[in-house]
């Protein structure tokens, strides 16, 4: 069975070491984190243990914030007792459910989790795009923007969001900084029927600006002052729904504003549409002034 899900895979840093330096000792706060801290926090915030890895835990919930806010915990916990040191890696995608017994998960959406815990440095989350646009606004405020990251064993790049460094020992993870960068701020939803539609928005947006090879493109809430920045609300008029639009310089000089619409009938299929229109009027005007912002 295929489902949404958010895919949680979470690993004990140097566990071949401690084992080989303490296993008892090592063993003990093992079934003590678990007892203490991994059952009670998962039935706080709903998650589902799929297995246990030896070394780590792979677990799914049913909301990104959930998710997130058990991470948090952890880190949180592990850090105060000094003894385990945790990395996770957090990703919401399609997930393929095997009933079992035992139950299991599998799919691109585990893989994509996999690697991102890979890249967490001791005592840090790193998650998706798409779970980062499922928090809010201070949850989200614990991450910071790494760029887009070639994954091992991933077709496509993912940008990723950690709460601290990414692991650099990892292959492909260099931002490219002589690029113009465009942070596309997800527009404001005039109501909630309207937040799936910016999700989408923000997604295409994202992928009409990479398709230029001298301009990289990152969706996030919190933009730095270094990149262009790319903000705007959509609103219901009547039949209809509008889109305005505003884009900054980098240092927040504004460059263009305007907006756009259609019927609320095409909403289902406009996001795609209207991302390619808003970027072909983007990338005109970032052309006129990119050697100015260099």
């Amino acid at each position: 069975m295929r489902s949404l899900g958010v895919v949680f895979l979470a690993d004990i840093v140097g566990y071949s070491k401690m084992m080989a330096h303490d296993e008892p000792g090592t063993l003990t706060s093992l079934r003590e984190f678990t007892k203490n801290v991994i059952r009670p926090t998962l039935e706080k915030h709903s998650g589902t243990m799929i297995k246990s890895l030896g070394d780590g835990w792979l677990i799914e919930f049913n909301s990104a914030s959930n998710a997130v806010n058990c991470a948090m915990d952890w880190q949180s916990i592990s850090k105060h007792q000094g003894i385990l040191k945790l990395r996770i890696g957090i990703h919401l995608g399609d997930v393929e459910h095997e009933e079992g017994p035992p139950p299991d998960i599998y799919g691109d959406t585990v893989n994509i989790a996999a690697r991102l815990e890979t890249i967490a440095e001791s005592g840090d989350v790193v998650i998706s795009t798409s779970t980062y646009l499922c928090l809010d606004q201070n949850q989200a405020a614990s991450f910071t923007n790494c760029g887009k990251q070639t994954l091992k064993n991933i077709a496509t790049p993912v940008e990723v969001w950690s709460t601290g460094r990414l692991n650099e020992g990892s292959k492909g993870l260099k931002r490219d900084r002589d690029k113009p960068v465009i942070s596309i701020i997800p527009f404001v939803p005039g109501n909630s029927d309207l937040s799936g539609f910016s999700s989408e928005l923000a997604e295409s947006l994202s992928k009409y600006m990479d398709g230029k090879e001298w301009l990289d493109s990152i969706i996030q809430k919190t933009p730095s002052e270094e990149d262009y920045q790319l903000s705007g609300s959509i609103s219901v008029v009547g039949p209809n729904f509008e889109i305005n639009v505003t884009l900054k310089a980098p240092g927040g000089k504004t460059l263009w504003s305007g907006h756009t619409g259609a019927t609320m009938k095409s909403i289902s299929f406009g996001a795609d549409q209207l991302g390619e229109q808003i970027s072909n009027q983007l990338f005109l005007e970032i052309m006129k002034v990119r050697d100015k912002y260099k």
